[in-house]
């Protein structure tokens, strides 16, 4: 017991963290404002000097553990550490950071901070992966005040699952049954608790809507990998609008050779010296000559589930400029997986700079009432899935079957 209360531990002034608003409950936005602010201001106090002294947030990592559906739930002993918590039930693992913790920073950091929490409290041989929730703040209790949580759910391939620590017992249960111990739990397990049933709820909602998807359930729907974007970028919550997410150029960039044919036979396709192709480094310039046309795409690749499709809608900004980023071809039918394909061109009196990674594009989605049979993946429209640079047009293949088609009806 002294040992414990004569460790250093991490803690972040009060002020330092709630310059900008204080909140209660998860918060699941800015997250690496705050990380990069704990990084940056955080010191090491001894914790009993800090445990009844509100100007000081004790930063703790606190981890859910999923396994096999169920979740993990424990029980402090009557001879807890902590009396406030003594015979309080709990779905989360929490404890100090000290600086034989620390390895390294922002997200890497936190990340390391909670697996080693986790290992020293639980015993589990399986493999698990994290996921970041967010940041808990409660002050409506004495041990509240003083902490600051960090929420992780942890999630297992095993329920073989066990507390190291002789001051708790635990056992995996389903997430309903965990309930039923609502009113014996520690506070954070109650925020906890509601934030999750809150995030299913809000699933099933996302799951029964028809439609264009609005910007929640387009992030709830990235988050799920049921839309998949690859890469995403750091902060690709700020890329989402009302109903909209922006993607990027990409660096292979594929332009028109100026006077080298007289005409183009949609029977025989596009000879292959008919673009000249152009590779650019992230932030590298490209300029689009008035009346110039280019295919390019964006850096990100999507992948659509066979229930949602796409549409690649311009930029207003870049369209009051005379550049259009697509011609025809902004529909993205469900199961499509490949790099979208922009169709550049300048209307404008003017060349156009544009530069590799800039927001070029918009994508809204939109759920259908039922999956399609035939995913464009495989189908027999599928001529560019796949694809991660732009690939010329290949309307040649397309007349060639439907073709085919005639002759066989005939």
């Amino acid at each position: 017991m002294s040992k414990k209360h004569d460790e250093k531990v991490m803690v972040v002034a009060r002020e330092e963290l709630f310059a900008d608003e204080i909140w209660n409950g998860i918060k699941s936005e800015s997250l690496q404002k705050y990380i990069n602010l704990i990084s940056k201001k955080h010191k090491f106090l001894p914790r009993n000097q800090v445990e009844t002294d509100s100007s000081w947030q004790q930063i703790i990592p606190y981890l859910v553990f999923f396994g096999n559906r169920k979740i993990f739930l424990m029980r402090r002993k009557t001879n807890h550490t902590d009396k406030r918590l003594s015979n309080m039930y709990s779905i989360g693992v929490g404890g100090h950071i000290n600086k034989g913790d620390m390895d390294g920073k922002g997200d890497k950091g936190i990340m390391s901070w909670a697996r080693r929490e986790f290992e020293e409290e639980i015993c589990y041989e399986g493999a698990y992966t994290t996921k970041f929730l967010g940041l808990l703040n409660d002050d409506s209790n004495d041990v509240g005040l003083v902490h600051l949580g960090l929420v992780m759910q942890i999630f297992g391939d095993s329920d073989e699952i066990s507390v190291r620590d002789e001051h708790k017992s635990g056992k995996l249960v389903g997430v309903g049954e965990a309930g039923k111990y609502y009113k014996q739990m520690e506070t954070w397990s109650r925020i906890v608790y509601d934030y999750l049933q809150g995030k299913t709820l809000m699933q099933k909602r996302a799951d029964s809507i028809v439609g264009i998807l609005p910007d929640w359930i387009i992030a709830d729907y990235i988050e799920h990998g049921i839309i998949k974007i690859d890469p995403l970028v750091k902060d690709w919550r700020g890329a989402i609008d009302q109903v909209s997410m922006d993607f990027h150029l990409g660096g292979n960039i594929k332009l028109f050779r100026g006077g080298t044919y007289r005409f183009i036979d949609t029977r025989r396709g596009l000879p292959e010296d008919a673009m000249e192709e152009v590779n650019l480094g992230d932030g590298d310039p490209f300029i689009l000559e008035p009346g110039a046309f280019a295919i390019a795409t964006t850096k990100e690749v999507l992948k659509l589930p066979k229930d949602i499709l796409g549409r690649l809608e311009g930029k207003s900004s870049l369209a009051r400029l005379g550049i259009l980023v697509h011609s025809t071809a902004a529909r993205f039918d469900p199961g499509w997986n490949g790099a979208p394909v922009l169709e550049l061109g300048n209307l404008g009196p003017k060349p156009a700079i544009l530069y590799c990674g800039m927001p070029i594009c918009a994508f809204t989605f939109e759920k259908l009432a039922v999956p399609v049979k035939m995913p464009y993946e495989g189908s027999r429209s599928d001529r560019y899935s796949g694809s991660k640079t732009p690939v010329a047009s290949r309307i040649h293949k397309a007349n060639l079957k439907v073709g085919k088609l005639l002759k066989k009806d005939r």
